[in-house]
């Protein structure tokens, strides 16, 4: 820079706001984008002047501070949130070769124990990602638990569900691993739906705020080894913010 130089207000922040990133784990691992506010006195600064600088940095929401997960697929609240659930696929298909079918397909849901309450009912056609499927209020201590099943061949699956002592329903945040016995990412069953949401490496990708919700109802546990066992047959995103 050369001497003399007027700097903006602007210019500083910029200068802030990167020397924040690099020094901050937090800001630096997570998918939020930092906001603020900075003021200087007076609002040109010349080299050599010394101004007054006044600046509030608000640091992105992380889902651990609000949530537990209880591994394999049930959610605990920490706190009252609003809870927002939309479904992202529904993957289970019948037929081979180019004679492939979405089969119909159901998600549930159940807070605190209660009775099950039905999320979606179709198939993949029928998904709009967009879409907000339910959103509510859930007071702190509250757990969330969810299920799926599919119709085919006139009759109903097994209903697999958060609780049901099987790995069929499991949550995730950003960062985590898919798990399943293969790279995920990689394999040829991975529906075009869910890609958006996996890094490369197989891990979620998702907003510091979101869980992603995966069901196998296709398979069971003893089948895990399988490229059929991809946790791709109903998949949700649930997306929490404080109120």
């Amino acid at each position: 820079m050369k001497t003399g130089h007027p700097l903006p207000v602007r210019v500083l922040w910029t200068l802030l706001t990167g020397i924040l990133a690099f020094a901050s784990p937090a800001l630096g691992s997570n998918k939020g984008t930092p906001t603020g506010w900075l003021t200087a006195t007076p609002g040109v600064v010349k080299v050599g002047a010394f101004p007054t600088l006044k600046w509030e940095i608000d640091h992105p929401r992380i889902i651990d501070e609000y949530v537990d997960i209880d591994p394999p697929g049930e959610i605990e609240t920490k706190e009252k949130l609003r809870m927002e659930i939309r479904v992202l696929g529904a993957g289970v298909t019948s037929g081979s070769g180019h004679r492939i079918e979405f089969v119909h397909t159901e998600a549930w849901f159940s807070v605190n124990h209660g009775s099950w309450g039905r999320l979606f009912s179709g198939d993949n056609w029928d998904v709009r990602q967009d879409r907000v499927v339910d959103s509510r209020i859930v007071n702190a201590g509250s757990s969330v638990r969810f299920g799926g099943r599919y119709w085919w061949n006139r009759r109903w699956s097994d209903f697999y569900s958060s609780n049901d002592g099987t790995r069929n329903v499991c949550v995730l945040k950003d960062g985590d691993e898919v798990p399943t016995n293969y790279p995920i990412a990689s394999a040829p069953s991975v529906e075009d739906f869910i890609k958006p949401y996996l890094d490369a490496g197989g891990k979620v990708r998702i907003g510091p705020m979101d869980c992603i919700v995966m069901m196998e109802l296709t398979h069971d546990e003893k089948q895990r080894h399988q490229l059929g066992y991809d946790l791709q047959d109903m998949v949700l995103l649930v997306t929490f913010e404080p109120v």
